[in-house]
């Protein structure tokens, strides 16, 4: 059973490796179910595709590693992350091409908005959801120097693209989803960019490793 919220009493603060199982589930959540699915084909014999996401999530770099994110808690309990990281280099075209095809559009993404700070992941968990949680995580990351915040959004995710236009989000760019991902996954990603501003948030994020 979750941890039931009656005051929203939410602090936040950085990861650490001892939080990688809750952040495996909370990546899984923020990407629509993707997560889970290439960790399946990933896992090895006696591993779960969560044994693979928790392994990735303890790791000291990587797109989903504990050392790009910020949790929010209450009562000492992971309630929701972002993890983000600058996008200080962007693979060249002839490099995304080598990307496998599912991967393919959400790299393409990226590459349209460099030198941006690029929210990976953003999730709450059910029972903490619709208490400001998400918006408090959004305003933590700002980037101090000023960077832009962007992420990747699945169009049929209809509440998080309202969410993301009242935070002052606006749609840049989409493409369509990639091959071999999951039956009910289909339709564009849609790439979101919010102007920064000089002087809040945090530099906690390290790098935009993919590994």
């Amino acid at each position: 059973m979750g941890v039931l919220l009656t005051t929203p009493n939410i602090v936040l603060r950085d990861a650490t490796p001892s939080d990688a199982s809750t952040l495996a589930r909370l990546i899984n959540m923020g990407g629509e179910g993707l997560p889970a699915h290439l960790w399946a084909e990933m896992a090895g014999p006696g591993q779960s595709a969560f044994d693979v996401g928790t392994a990735r999530a303890a790791k000291t770099e990587g797109a989903v590693s504990w050392c790009n994110a910020r949790v929010a808690t209450w009562s000492g309990a992971v309630v929701g992350t972002a993890i983000f990281y600058d996008l200080t280099e962007v693979l060249s075209a002839h490099d995304i091409r080598a990307i496998p095809p599912l991967l393919r559009p959400l790299v393409e993404l990226e590459a349209e908005v460099p030198d941006t700070r690029y929210l990976n992941v953003l999730a709450v968990m059910p029972q903490a959801r619709r208490r400001g949680v998400a918006r408090r995580l959004i305003e933590d990351i700002r980037d101090p120097e000023g960077r832009d915040l962007t992420l990747v959004v699945a169009s049929g995710n209809r509440s998080g693209r309202a969410f993301y236009t009242q935070e002052g989000f606006d749609e840049v760019t989409r493409r369509p989803m990639g091959p071999g991902g999951l039956p009910d996954l289909n339709g564009d990603w849609i790439l979101m960019r919010r102007p920064g501003e000089m002087g809040v948030g945090t530099d906690k994020c390290t790098s935009s490793a993919r590994a």
